[in-house]
């Protein structure tokens, strides 16, 4: 008779970056949706360069698996919350300020883009808590 063999248990690090890819295919589907509802285009400076937007939300994807990682263990999920959403926020803002200029700053704190993706980032960080495998021993 054989021996039944059990499967290894999770790796509990492979949570925060499975979830930090789901926040980034969310985003890229949340801006193409409202580009196509607001008939407007993410990075609408037609000078900006082909890797603005990208790496704005590289920025805050890295932000959101920073912040799963520091509320993974915590027992409320609200700072972490909180700081995925600003710092991401930030991030955003300051890719844009370093790949153009100034006068992107305010124009994308304004837009519906930069501040959809950080409450995305807030919901995500949020959600996972809630999702978390918690220990039973």
């Amino acid at each position: 008779m054989s021996e039944q063999q059990l499967p290894p248990p999770p790796n509990p690090a492979l949570l925060p970056v499975l979830a930090a890819a789901t926040y980034l295919a969310a985003v890229v589907a949340l801006w193409g949706v409202l580009s196509l509802a607001l008939d407007r285009d993410p990075v609408d400076y037609p000078d900006a360069g082909p890797l603005l937007g990208p790496g704005m939300v590289a920025a805050a994807t890295v932000v959101t698996w920073l912040a799963l990682l520091r509320t993974r263990r915590s027992r409320s999920p609200w700072p972490g919350t909180v700081l995925a959403l600003v710092l991401s926020l930030a991030a955003m803002l300051l890719v844009a300020l370093l790949g153009y200029g100034t006068a992107a700053v305010p124009h994308f704190l304004v837009g519906p883009f930069v501040p959809s993706a950080a409450a995305l980032s807030g919901v995500t960080v949020l959600v996972v808590w809630a999702l978390r495998p918690r220990r039973t021993i």
